[in-house]
């Protein structure tokens, strides 16, 4: 895989990531966090593998497509505010992922 080059779609890309590793902070998903955050530092740094590690997090069993913040899941969270904070994570999640596989598939955007 090529290096990332820096464009409009790797910083908006960028700043999907650095919201989706808040959220999941605030909500104590380390694991998550520390995964996003870390893929977050390797894309800016224009990394040849870090889309392909990012998008690794929306695949199987277990997957970050799979968090719901509930306090069935041990959340600290309202019941009033569960139905906010997932359609959040959803449409982050679902950006992250977009922005990362097209930038992932378009040759354009790598060295």
């Amino acid at each position: 895989m090529a290096r990332l080059n820096a464009s409009p779609e790797r910083d908006e890309l960028l700043r999907i990531l650095d919201e989706l590793g808040a959220l999941l902070r605030t909500w104590e998903e380390e694991h998550w966090a520390e995964w996003i955050e870390r893929d977050r530092r390797l894309i800016a740094d224009g990394h040849p593998d870090a889309l392909g590690h990012l998008l690794a997090a929306f695949g199987g069993v277990g997957s970050l497509r799979d968090l719901t913040i509930h306090p069935a899941n041990g959340h600290k969270i309202d019941d009033d505010r569960v139905r906010q904070v997932n359609d959040r994570l959803r449409t982050l999640r679902g950006a992250a992922f977009t922005k990362a596989t097209n930038l992932h598939s378009d040759p354009q955007l790598s060295l």
